[in-house]
Formats: C-alpha cells, sequence, structure tokens
C-alpha cells in the first residue's frame, strides 16, 4: 500500500502536516472524491472487513465504501502522515434501539490540541474534524450537532439539534470483537438495510447527494429537489456520471431495486 496512491486517489497535493489545516484538508478531499456506497453489499458479493480489502477497494479499484472501509484506511492514512488517531465504535440511532445497536458505526478520534471527532464513513456528512464539545457546526448544505448523552456517550445528530438521524460513540478505543460481529451481521443478516436498499452519497461542489434505491435526493445550501430514477440505463448513467460507480450486475439488481421503491416510497407512482 502507498501512501502517494491514496492521496491521488482523492486529488489532494498539499503538505503534509500532524495538524488541524491538513487533517480538514484531507477529510474534505476524501468526501468530496470518495462516495458512499453499499453495492457490495446489497448485490451479495464477499465483503472483508480489512486495511488490505479497504485499500483495493478504494484506492486500486477507485470504488468507494461504507464505514468500516473507509475509516479504517481514512486511520492508516493519518497514522502514517503522523497523526495520533484511535477507532472508537459507535451506534447509529442507538437513541431508538437501545444498545443494541452499539458496534454497527466505525468512526475515529484524532487528539491534536484537544480530541476530534473524524468520520469519513458516516455518507461523508462531515466535512471537516469536529472538536469533542457540545457545539453546533456547519458542514454545508448540513448542520451537525454534538452533544453530551448523559451517560458517557456523545450523541452525533446529522442535520442539526434534535435531528431524528444521530450515532452516539464513547471516546475511548472501540471493542473490535464487537465491531466485527456488527460488521458480519450487517452484511450478512437479510433484514439489514444495508441487504435491502443501495445507497450511495456524495458531495460536489456544494451539493449533498444521496441515493436511496431509485430514489435521487439532493441537497443544495437551502433548497432540495429529488427525482425517481426510471430505468436501469438511467441509474446506470447516475452512479457512472454523477458517483464514479460502476456497478456490473446492475440489470439482475434492478428489479430488486424497484420493489424496494416501491416499500420505501408508496406514494411516489413509480
Amino acid at each position: 500500500m502507498k501512501l502517494q496512491a491514496y492521496l491521488d486517489r482523492i486529488e489532494y497535493s498539499a503538505p503534509l502536516r500532524p495538524d488541524l489545516e491538513t487533517l480538514n484538508g484531507l477529510i474534505n478531499a476524501h468526501v468530496r472524491t470518495v462516495p458512499f456506497e453499499n453495492l457490495d453489499i446489497h448485490a451479495q458479493r464477499p465483503v472483508e472487513w480489512s486495511l488490505d480489502a479497504a485499500y483495493e477497494e478504494i484506492v486500486t479499484r477507485r470504488q468507494g465504501g461504507w464505514c468500516y472501509e473507509m475509516n479504517t484506511l481514512f486511520e492508516w492514512v493519518l497514522g502514517e502522515i503522523g497523526f495520533q488517531v484511535i477507532r472508537l465504535g459507535g451506534g447509529v440511532r442507538r437513541e431508538k434501539m437501545g444498545d443494541v445497536a452499539l458496534g454497527n458505526h466505525l468512526c475515529l478520534m484524532v487528539t491534536l490540541d484537544r480530541d476530534y471527532l473524524v468520520d469519513v464513513g458516516f455518507g461523508g456528512s462531515q466535512i471537516s474534524a469536529i472538536a469533542l464539545e457540545e457545539a453546533e457546526t456547519l458542514h454545508r448544505p448540513l448542520r451537525m450537532a454534538l452533544v453530551d448523552a448523559g451517560d458517557g456517550y456523545w450523541r452525533m445528530h446529522e442535520g442539526g439539534w434534535r435531528s431524528a438521524m444521530s450515532f452516539d460513540f464513547r471516546a475511548e478505543p472501540a471493542d473490535e470483537a464487537l465491531l466485527q460481529r456488527q460488521h458480519d451481521l450487517q452484511v450478512q443478516d437479510p433484514n439489514s438495510i444495508f441487504r435491502k436498499t443501495m445507497t450511495a452519497k456524495i458531495r460536489r461542489d456544494r451539493s449533498y447527494h444521496t441515493l436511496r434505491g431509485r430514489m435521487l435526493e439532493t441537497n443544495h445550501p437551502g433548497s432540495k429537489e429529488t427525482r425517481v430514477i426510471s430505468s436501469a440505463d438511467d441509474m446506470r448513467d447516475v452512479l457512472r456520471d454523477l458517483f464514479a460507480l460502476e456497478e456490473p450486475d446492475l440489470d439482475t439488481l434492478w428489479p430488486m431495486m424497484s420493489a424496494r421503491h416501491k416499500q420505501l416510497f408508496p406514494l411516489s407512482g413509480d
């Protein structure tokens, strides 16, 4: 594995120093070039959780990834540059699901002048490091709000104060065995949302694009637009042109995408 190959992948050419400016530059470059996506899981192709596999997927094959892949690779990158970084085990929707959610998300903590949450694997919503203190931060066109959950956990709200989408984490090294079990469960369980719904997310300029099955949502600063992907050919174009992704099994997956679309959006009429 070569650090320069990763830097070329994310189109980053600024000086490398273990400081906040470099950290923020790397986060921003990563989420604008590497899409969050679960195509392999949705297509039920073998998914291995390892640094070598993440590097192969993201750098060599120039595909995207999800939190376990993205943040595993990013942890290695930061360590190569000289950052002090540890892995954190998160729980997406723990606020509603309870502790059963713990370990279903991997994020990172970097220590500089203070501790910072670093996460390139939560759909690309975070574009800069977030200090571990209660505050709302702007990640255009999104807002992120970090609050003390009151039980030893921090809670990160995607969308600002009290938004429904959130994940909890403790500022301590992750339970690696728990992360592995949750990774395998989300990959293998037929009821896992990652198996049921194809998802891709990417930032382009000032816009944030989210694909859930056939529904494409684009958030601009101050506005939002949605459209339904009409056909497999249309989907192929969107994946290629917007997300820079290729899906070899798209024709096989399209009927499942259409069936899932009717479940998720029964009133869409498509």
